[in-house]
């Protein structure tokens, strides 16, 4: 009989790692993790592929010899090293991810299944530089899909396919259970982001907690919505574990807190008080935070699946940030 398994690609990464110790915990599911890089959890899952996911025979074999369940589709090339790296980023974020599509719906077709697939999409898929309104209004999800980033509109493509795969599906005979979040910026107190164009917060931070200064590419106004990893993780297992019925959307907003940057220095110099924060602006990096809005609304996964941050941008510093970096 063949083993039933939750495939994680990207798995090496920031939020792969993270995700994979949340399932090594309850110690459930059979896990076999894709990278192209080395994982600190390699002997611990019950698969570790060092590939890629632009390898379709790495893809068929799985497919082939597993029932798979589920897929946590976390490779991408991020904001940043996408815009420098077009050709690149088109293949990974989406050939890569059509690569993933294909793998799903043939369990629909082998297996007689419709494998979860869940797909990190991100707030690079809006963009408000031409908002006439109130610019503090936290935008919904059907509002200013217009990405100007490569990495945006990648997202914003792969998000329409996964719907129609899951609502239309070549006519019902090939589907696949699809749910998004669109994530805004993720602080983590375990591993740095690289290539993301939120990652002014997190580096920010773990430059204070190692006592070197910072040189931020966004200017002090610069504002962005965010959440801590513990919320990243915990809206993945409960999207992924609500009755496909109470969902009445593919694609969801989350957040938490929406800190300038100034709002983030004042709270890391009140605990780090040598802590001291310069400016070099990125001009590329900043163009996209000023894109990308303050603040999104997230009452539709509050509504539908019961969305809710347990860290606030007090709580996150106090009862995450700080306390877990200064133990390590």
């Amino acid at each position: 009989m063949k083993d039933k398994i939750t495939l994680i690609t990207g798995s090496s990464g920031e939020i792969g790692e993270n995700l994979i110790s949340y399932f090594l915990k309850k110690n459930k599911k059979k896990i076999i993790a894709l990278d192209l890089n080395q994982s600190n959890q390699k002997n611990k899952v019950f698969k570790f592929i060092r590939g890629s996911i632009l390898d379709e025979n790495i893809l068929r074999e799985i497919g082939e010899k597993y029932i798979v369940e589920e897929i946590f589709h976390l490779a991408a090339i991020l904001s940043t090293k996408a815009e420098k790296n077009k050709n690149l980023a088109k293949d990974v974020n989406i050939k890569g991810t059509n690569n993933l599509f294909n793998l799903a719906l043939s369990q629909f077709r082998k297996n007689k299944i419709k494998t979860k697939f869940f797909f990190p999409s991100s707030i690079a898929v809006y963009n408000i530089k031409n908002k006439v309104d109130d610019s503090e209004t936290p935008i919904h999800e059907k509002s200013y899909c217009n990405p100007n980033t490569v990495y945006g509109q990648q997202k914003l493509f792969c998000e329409n396919l996964g719907t129609a795969l899951d609502q239309y599906g070549d006519n019902q005979k090939l589907k696949i259970d699809f749910r998004c979040i669109r994530f805004p910026g993720i602080i983590s107190t375990n591993s740095l982001p690289t290539g993301g164009t939120s990652d002014y917060a997190p580096e920010m931070i773990h430059s204070a907690i190692n006592k070197k200064h910072y040189s931020c590419f966004v200017d002090s106004r610069s504002c962005l919505p965010f959440i801590v990893m513990p919320d990243a993780i915990n809206a993945m297992i409960q999207i992924m574990a609500i009755s496909k019925e109470k969902l009445k959307n593919n694609v969801y907003n989350i957040t938490s807190f929406s800190p300038t940057v100034l709002d983030l220095f004042e709270i890391i110099k009140n605990e780090f008080p040598e802590f001291k924060l310069q400016y070099h602006i990125d001009e590329m990096r900043q163009n996209i935070v000023n894109e990308w809005p303050n603040k999104i609304n997230d009452s539709l996964a509050k509504n539908d699946w019961g969305w809710e941050p347990e860290y606030n941008l007090k709580d996150a510093f106090k009862d995450y940030i700080f306390q877990n970096m200064e133990s390590k």
